[in-house]
């Protein structure tokens, strides 16, 4: 995909008025170093979903597209939209955002919470759970003291119940510089 392209995707999104976030690499990329990915994560509102993909596949054509859970994998511009109605944290997701340059990305309290979200998902492969660490790391060294730690904690909550005690620990260790185990 090129940027041209993305920026058509996001054109798509509003055309539809539909609520959209970008995350996951991308996202953590805005507020620390950029890192290799190839693939743009979009949380999108879950209701507006089929108008959305019908959208897209006027735009772009074919999208190759694939049920990965709570997401639809667009192969053919590399692009996952995951669907807010799947999690509370998704639809938090699109409630605390800021804009930076042409992106809607949630607040850094929020994408630290789903990098946690997919560290302790026992569905996702170790080593992006390995990623999913360092990058929640990144964005908690980048953010330091600017970050609002009791948002993060509530947002942790929502990953499931109890995981706010989990979070808490792991807040601790990524500051202490202790080893994490995944």
């Amino acid at each position: 995909m090129t940027e041209a392209d993305i920026l058509r995707v996001i054109e798509v999104f509003e055309a539809c008025e539909v609520r959209w976030a970008l995350v996951g690499a991308h996202a953590v990329g805005l507020v620390t170093e950029p890192r290799a990915t190839a693939d743009f994560d979009f949380i999108v509102d879950g209701a507006k979903l089929p108008r959305v993909l019908a959208a897209l596949t006027s735009t772009f054509g074919a999208l190759d597209a694939h049920e990965i859970g709570a997401a639809v994998q667009l192969r053919a511009l590399d692009v996952d939209l995951i669907r807010s109605t799947n999690h509370a944290l998704f639809q938090r997701a699109l409630t605390e955002l800021r804009p930076i340059g042409e992106w809607h990305v949630p607040r850094t309290e929020v994408l630290i919470a789903l990098k946690f979200l997919a560290a302790v998902s026992p569905w996702r492969d170790r080593n992006k759970r390995r990623l999913d660490i360092a990058d929640l790391g990144a964005m908690l060294e980048a953010a330091g003291a600017d970050l609002d730690r009791d948002l993060m904690i509530e947002l942790s909550g929502l990953v499931y119940p109890g995981a706010e005690r989990e979070f808490v620990d792991l807040l601790g260790k990524l500051e202490r510089g202790e080893p994490i185990a995944i």
